[in-house]
This record gives structure tokens, C-alpha cells and sequence, in this order.
């Protein structure tokens, strides 16, 4: 709990939120409470906090990282207990499985995730950026500062990158029950016609076609140059570039369940598996926000800054959903506007606190735009 949420909190507090999530679960006491492990410090205010000195600390994190594997494999496998009290079942399925969702979400939201990106090679890293995608900061590590970053990795669940299997040994980094995400193209090839032209699909492609980034990824030239003559300045500045452009790829992936193949006349959507069982996608949004009528904040067209991602942002409420063509939406100024759903790069919902808007009902086939 502590380490997830990254504040302190009173006993009472944890056991509270806890309480919101399961009933299966051991209660802080005498045996396992503050004072009982070094686990733990203690503030003036009575509050805790994780000691991020614990000798215990790293494995406590392995131990935890690999409960929610063993838990959604035994949830597909019901136990005989379970199969001899189903018609004794008192709880609507519809219940359990609300609830199952709501920890799956809980897990998803909680995971520490990074984005890497390695130059000039996953089998030799000589200078890596590592994004913290919960934190939405970025570490550079160039020639033997390298060596420290498998004590960094150690504090994410989900590892994410191109050829990331090959640079996590490269690197001398044991993923073990790890979510290691690989961001190379789902697909390398693409027939074009009957004449049999062939379009070779790159990750650079990939990342301009779902992000709009129009140079995603340096040239392997120009980091050649900048690791030959020392120059680690531009080297750092170039491979923050490119593991933003990576993640802008990430983020679109885990959201829509596939990234963006367009080239010429060529515009279609290619699966991936990014996304961890609990994270919530764009139909699952944009149906909530739908059915409860509530304002929601839309990227759409080019990747999120990096700066302030919202900045570009439209404030809109959910009139109908029409997968998988477009949304109709209405926006501040009162008007429907159609939107293609694979143009929008990021969702969220609109602050609670937001100024409300006086929603003026004009029909749509009076005043209606394509966006």
C-alpha cells in the first residue's frame, strides 16, 4: 500500500482503504504493525511511511509483484469448494464481477511502469533513457553510469521498450515476474498489392502513423556520431526525445488495444496485447462517460505534450458512441462534433472542480462539424 501510493497514512487509514478492495486480507496488529518491521518508519504525526533503506525492501517487492499473476490464474480455475457451493451462490454475478473489475482497475492503476530506450543497440547499451511513466520523469544513464540501472528497474512492474528482451539481459536485469512490454511492430511486413509490394514495417512508422511524431526516433548515424565524439549532451537530449515518442506509442497502445498503420493510402489499425488486465480502454471510457453523462477531457489528432499533455485538450460530453467509425460529441461552444475514435490519443475525466458550461441544445443537423 505504502509504496503504491507513495504517501504517508495512518494505520487506520490503510486498513480503510484496504477494506474498500477486499475482505480477504491479514489486519495490521501487534505481529505485523509499526514497530514490527523495519518496514516501516513512523512520522511525529503518527503517520507511515515505506523506509527505502528496509534491508527486506527489494524482496517485498518481488513477493508482491508476483501475487496478481497467481491471482488472475486461479480465478479462471475454480476451486471444488467453489464448484460444490455455486448453487448456494447468495451474491449476483453481476456483483462479483463488478467487484473483480474494480480490483483488476486497482492493480492496473498501482503498477509502476518505465519506458526504455536504448542506443546503439539493445545488445549494447552505451547510453539508455529510462521514462517513468507514473512519475512522467526521465533518467539518462551514458557509458559506465549504465552499470546503475538495474537497481533503478527494480522498482517498476512493467517494463516497456523495443527489443526490450534483449536489452533487459543485455543489461544484466532479471525480469522474473515482471511485465516486460515489447513495443516492436506487432507485424513486420505489409502486402500492398497483387503485384506483391511489399511495405516493411518499422517501429518508426509505426510511431508517426498512431502518435503524428513526425521524427520519432534519431538516426542511427547521427547517436553513432554523438557516442564517438563524447558528445552526451546532445546524446541525452536525443534519446529523451526518442523514449517520449516511444511512450506517446505505449500510452495509444495500452488505450485502444492497437497502434496506427498509415502509409499512403494504407490507414488500419494493427492489435497489440500492451495493456495489463486491469487498465481501462477507450470503449470502456468513453461508454462510462456516456451512460453517466459526464464532462470528459479529449486529446485528439497529435500525441500529448510531454510538458502538460492536457493542454491541447477539448472539454466535451459523450452524446453517442458508435464504434468503431466515431463519437459524437458536444463541446464548450454548444455544437456536435464528429470525431473518429483512433484520433484520440488520451481521455480522462473533466475536474470535478471545472467551471461548468451552459449546455446549449442545438440540433446536430443544424450545427454539426467534422473535426
Amino acid at each position: 500500500m505504502l509504496d503504491a501510493l507513495r504517501v504517508p497514512m495512518t494505520a487506520e487509514e490503510i486498513e480503510t482503504f484496504l477494506a474498500g478492495l477486499t475482505t480477504y486480507r491479514e489486519r495490521l496488529g501487534p505481529r505485523n504493525g509499526p514497530g514490527m518491521s523495519d518496514l516501516f518508519l513512523m512520522g511525529e504525526d503518527g503517520r507511515l511511511s515505506l523506509n527505502p533503506g528496509a534491508p527486506g525492501l527489494v524482496a517485498m517487492r518481488r513477493a508482491v509483484r508476483g501475487l496478481p499473476h497467481a491471482v488472475l490464474v486461479e480465478r479462471e480455475q475454480p476451486t471444488a469448494s467453489e464448484m460444490r457451493c455455486v448453487v448456494r451462490r447468495v451474491e449476483p454475478e453481476s456483483d462479483a464481477e463488478t467487484r473483480r473489475n474494480a480490483e483488476l482497475e486497482e492493480i492496473a492503476r498501482m503498477a509502476r511502469r518505465a519506458v526504455l530506450r536504448v542506443v546503439p543497440s539493445a545488445e549494447d547499451p552505451q547510453a539508455v533513457a529510462v521514462l517513468d511513466v507514473d512519475q512522467r520523469s526521465i533518467q539518462t544513464f551514458i557509458g559506465r553510469d549504465v552499470a546503475e540501472l538495474a537497481g533503478l528497474l527494480e522498482r517498476f512492474d512493467v517494463i516497456a521498450g523495443l527489443h526490450i528482451h534483449d536489452t533487459l539481459h543485455a543489461l544484466g536485469f532479471n525480469a522474473d515476474r515482471r511485465g516486460v512490454v515489447e513495443l516492436e511492430p506487432p507485424q513486420t511486413s505489409r502486402r500492398l498489392n497483387r503485384a506483391e509490394r511489399t511495405l516493411q514495417i518499422t517501429p518508426e512508422l509505426l510511431i508517426a502513423g498512431t502518435t503524428r511524431i513526425r521524427r520519432p526516433l534519431g538516426e542511427p548515424e547521427t547517436v553513432a556520431r554523438y557516442l564517438l565524439e563524447g558528445d552526451y549532451r546532445r546524446l541525452a537530449r536525443q534519446i529523451e526525445s526518442d523514449v517520449k515518442a516511444l511512450h506517446a506509442l505505449y500510452q495509444y497502445g495500452v488505450l485502444h488495444g492497437a497502434v496506427r498503420l498509415r502509409w499512403g493510402s494504407v490507414d488500419e489499425m494493427l492489435a497489440t496485447d500492451w495493456a495489463l488486465p486491469g487498465d481501462v480502454n477507450l470503449r470502456q471510457q468513453l461508454k462510462s462517460a456516456h451512460e453517466k453523462d459526464a464532462a470528459v477531457d479529449l486529446v485528439v489528432g497529435m500525441a500529448p505534450g510531454w510538458v502538460d499533455p492536457w493542454w491541447q485538450a477539448r472539454r466535451v460530453r459523450i452524446l453517442d458512441v458508435r464504434f468503431p467509425e466515431v463519437v459524437v460529441i458536444r463541446d464548450e461552444r454548444g455544437a456536435d462534433v464528429l470525431v473518429a475514435t483512433h484520433e484520440i490519443q488520451a481521455i480522462r475525466l473533466a475536474a470535478e472542480d471545472a467551471e461548468p458550461w451552459a449546455w446549449h441544445r442545438i440540433r446536430a443537423r443544424n450545427n454539426r462539424s467534422k473535426l
